[in-house]
């Protein structure tokens, strides 16, 4: 009997992770969305982990899968920057309730793929204390007044640095750190525009952070397996949560939100059954 090969995805699951990548993209650049904590509720942390940990050893081995992934990730963050800019603009509250619908749509699936592990004694405080200290972590960033600071090579090169271990920490959100560092607008203008003065030094961080935590990462799952799926699993939950609307400016305001969320909320069940059914998990 053939084994099936990771990367050989028919082409309803290349559909499928080219338009997870999409998300990814365009969550990457939303405020409080983590784009590591998307790959992970679209089971892609582990195959991007392996990849940037050992890429001449891996890369062959997820190319099918992580193809679209990337095209589509590359769509939505620079294809979509102005598009996305412009909404979170105009109806920043709209556009982040569609997110947290995704996101809360995808929980059950996470929480089926913790399950599959062997559990051990570290699980359940694992759990907790990741959800409590970037519970707190995400707080303290909402609360900030925010810092002026006067973009240049170096400030873009540690955007890239933060941006990489967003990624490789689900649950830490770019974007929120980069508003509060006052270099959110000058990023996305960057993006928008095709701005290598800004996208030079920022992937020139991001790959170097990646490359080097990458491997860690590898290492801890292969190690602390149960553990490790749970302590990413407090991560969402805690980085999910304070997202939650909770004041609306009327009934009518409240009732858009919560369509918007349920809507993501049902297209991530979608995603998570399509890809059951073509094979992609």
């Amino acid at each position: 009997m053939k084994k099936k090969q990771i990367g050989a995805e028919p082409l309803g699951g290349w559909i499928l992770r080219f338009v997870q990548g999409l998300i990814i993209g365009v969550g990457g650049i939303l405020p409080g969305v983590s784009g590591g904590v998307l790959c992970v509720v679209f089971g892609l942390y582990r195959p991007v982990m392996e990849v940037c940990a050992a890429p001449f050893k891996n890369l062959k081995k997820y190319l099918g899968l992580l193809l679209p992934v990337a095209l589509g990730a590359a769509v939505g963050c620079f294809g979509l920057a102005h598009l996305v800019g412009a909404a979170m603009q105009a109806y920043p509250d709209y556009a982040t309730a569609a997110f947290v619908g995704l996101i809360l749509g995808t929980l059950p699936a996470l929480l089926r793929t913790a399950r599959e592990k062997p559990a051990s004694r570290g699980s359940a405080p694992a759990f907790f204390t990741s959800f409590l200290l970037f519970f707190a972590l995400f707080l303290l960033l909402g609360r900030g007044e925010g810092l002026a600071i006067q973009p240049n090579f170096f400030w873009y090169l540690l955007t890239g640095v933060i941006w990489g271990v967003s990624i490789v920490l689900p649950g830490l959100s770019l974007s929120s750190i980069l508003i509060f560092l006052g270099l959110f607008a000058p990023l996305v203008e960057g993006a928008k525009n095709l701005d290598f003065a800004v996208l030079l030094p920022v992937g020139i961080g991001g790959i170097g952070a990646i490359m080097l935590l990458a491997r860690l990462m590898n290492r801890l799952f292969a190690r602390y397996p149960a553990v490790m799926s749970y302590i990413i699993l407090g991560v969402v939950a805690a980085t999910t949560i304070p997202l939650i609307p909770t004041g609306f400016a009327s009934v009518a305001d409240f009732f858009v939100r919560l369509l918007l969320l349920i809507v993501g909320f049902a297209v991530a069940l979608a995603f998570d059954r399509l890809g059951t059914k073509l094979g992609c998990e």
